[in-house]
């Protein structure tokens, strides 16, 4: 019998390879992964062929936002694949870049330590890659995201670093820009500096709220509510009067855009610590 798909203990054997230190847990994260791609290609051969790279792409990140994970992490890993094939790089970094964000969200529902390592991986990836091909009108969101990772790993000073060269190289719109240094701002006031991680915050907002014009409704929503909560997280002990203003003004938001499943999702999560 001829073979049409590598078998998942094989990935597994690769990844323990480039992560000898981890056991038990990474062997479940990684087959129990490896298992549901090799399932997806292997049962729906047809349907995936049919799908170009960037319909893969596309389809991964409506299921993030919708909070469907696992189902993501397959289809942006499907995109990756076919990405790689037709040497579209510059697609690679960003889907690689997508792939962390899924990471990210389920790192930060379990804490898994592994999973962190996954997440971690595919920035460095993303960032490596756009370096070494000098992609460089994506270095801003390579290092952005970076920062994301050692935000993650509570590596604030790397964190600050690499946001900081994020916005040095970035050259989008105004309300992403805002939404770049409100997340400087957090790694400021977690590393110590409340007064300049504040006042970057809310430089960070204005920016958002400025630039709302002329970005997607979506992503504005995004931005500023993920600029609310973070600022209500960071200030629930200094300042909960204020605190408790920005949950309010998240919440408004949230609650009028059905779009928001995974912001809902971290409010209710954010409220509960209140």
């Amino acid at each position: 019998m001829v073979r049409t798909h590598p078998e998942p203990p094989f990935t597994v054997i690769v990844m323990l390879k480039i992560f000898p230190n981890f056991k038990s847990g990474f062997l479940r994260v990684v087959a129990s992964f490896s298992m549901k791609v090799v399932k997806s290609i292997h049962n729906h051969p047809r349907q995936n062929a049919k799908f170009s790279a960037s319909e893969l792409h596309k389809i991964g990140g409506k299921l993030r936002e919708k909070d469907n994970l696992e189902e993501s992490l397959t289809y942006e890993t499907l995109a990756l694949v076919k990405f790689i094939k037709n040497k579209d790089y510059k697609n690679v970094v960003d889907t690689l870049q997508a792939r962390f964000l899924t990471w990210k969200h389920m790192f930060l529902l379990s804490k898994d330590i592994v999973i962190l390592e996954l997440a971690k991986k595919d920035a460095q990836a993303s960032l490596s890659i756009a370096e070494r091909l000098k992609i460089k009108n994506i270095y801003s969101k390579c290092y952005f995201r970076m920062g994301e990772a050692c935000m993650l790993a509570d590596n604030y000073e790397d964190a600050m670093s690499y946001y900081s060269k994020a916005l040095h190289f970035f050259k989008g719109s105004l309300s992403e820009k805002g939404d770049y240094r409100y997340h400087l701002g957090v790694a400021l006031y977690r590393s110590g500096k409340k007064d300049e991680g504040y006042k970057t915050m809310l430089n960070g907002l204005s920016e958002i709220e400025e630039g709302k014009g002329r970005v997607d409704s979506f992503l504005y929503n995004v931005w500023k509510t993920g600029c609310l909560m973070r600022m209500a997280e960071m200030l629930k002990t200094d300042k909960p009067a204020k605190a408790r203003e920005y949950i309010r003004l998240a919440e408004n938001i949230i609650n009028k855009d059905k779009r928001m499943v995974i912001r809902k999702r971290q409010l209710k999560e954010i409220k509960r610590t209140f």
